[in-house]
């Protein structure tokens, strides 16, 4: 099962992070780890700064398939409802464009 998640803000409830994985419990804890680090996104210095403060982002599961084309879709029409929120903008440097400037699909 491929579920598409989202890490909330304790604080203020606000979507994100939005991501897919099939086991989104431990991918959750791979973001935590990863942002313990370095602070070197928005997404990780978000995290870091929950730590810092007793706290943790919360995760909930937006969808589940077990169609990756339909992961993709759900995952890319989640991240635009979602744009104003969320800090998992794709990485330039890494080959992608960042969404924001982009049409949804």
């Amino acid at each position: 099962m491929i579920s598409i998640y989202a890490l909330t803000d304790p604080t203020d409830g606000k979507i994100r992070y939005i991501g897919k994985s099939k086991n989104p419990k431990s991918r959750s804890r791979q973001h935590i780890a990863e942002s313990q680090k370095r602070q070197n996104t928005k997404k990780k210095a978000w995290i870091k700064a929950l730590l810092d403060a007793g706290s943790a982002p919360g995760l909930s599961i937006l969808f589940q398939t077990e169609n990756d084309t339909a992961a993709r879709i759900a995952e890319s029409r989640a991240c635009h409802a979602n744009i104003d929120t969320i800090y998992n903008l794709h990485d330039p440097r890494k080959g992608a464009s960042d969404f924001k400037n982009q049409p949804p699909k």
